[in-house]
């Protein structure tokens, strides 16, 4: 999954530079290997993980307006955790636009 790689970000998973060597998609097409997913599907696989994870933290928001759930630290969690993954794509996407800007603007 997408957020696996990214987890060291949020200091619950592997390395800075496990992540790095497990091919975060900076590798170019002619050098990926068969394991490795390029940058576009892990763009793909990782926006896909957070609206699961939005999704998750509404449902637990709902299941505790509910009465269905009583426990309000799963809930709180559920919705820092969606929290924080959108913050993270958000400047994930910053950071690729600043760098395709950066690129129109170079002169050849």
């Amino acid at each position: 999954m997408a957020v696996e790689m990214i987890r060291d970000f949020t200091g619950r998973g592997e390395t800075r530079t496990q992540a790095v060597r497990g091919g975060l998609g900076m590798n170019t097409p002619a050098t990926e290997g068969p394991g490795q997913p390029s940058f576009g599907e892990l763009l793909k696989d990782f926006g896909g993980d957070v609206n699961n994870l939005q999704f998750k933290a509404s449902n637990s928001i709902d299941m505790l307006v509910t009465g269905q759930s009583t426990d309000v630290h799963q809930v709180m969690v559920a919705v820092e955790e969606a929290g924080i993954a959108l913050d993270l794509m958000l400047e994930i996407r910053n950071r690729v636009l600043e760098g395709y800007q950066e690129l129109i603007r170079m002169q050849v």
